[in-house]
């Protein structure tokens, strides 16, 4: 095990990989959009805009959030879960990624 930054602790030592160039483009993008849809529903919200409006752009803020997921998930698999896989902390990895993928299921 591994602290890391912030006392996160890895089952794996560290350093990580780092996010493919493309995914991080693209999840930086989808950030932006997500953060001007949080000020759009914000704005909403304080003026009491109409329910059906106010839940356009929730689910909208959710399709981003699961689009970053994706994104990040499938670099992660393309980058840091070949090398893990390979190695003596694969069953380490294979449990941190169930561990988060429940995550996503709540």
């Amino acid at each position: 095990m591994t602290l890391g930054t912030k006392g996160v602790v890895y089952p794996y030592p560290l350093p990580l990989h780092t996010m493919q160039q493309d995914a991080k483009k693209k999840t930086l993008h989808a950030l932006k959009r997500l953060d001007g849809l949080s000020a759009k529903l914000h704005a909403m919200v304080e003026v009491d805009a109409y329910c059906p409006q106010v839940l356009e752009i929730a689910l909208a803020m959710q399709g981003q959030l699961k689009y970053i997921q994706g994104t990040v998930l499938e670099s992660h698999l393309q980058t840091c879960a070949i090398k893990k896989l390979a190695s003596k902390e694969k069953n380490a990895f294979i449990a941190e990624l169930i561990k988060i993928i429940g995550l996503s299921t709540r």
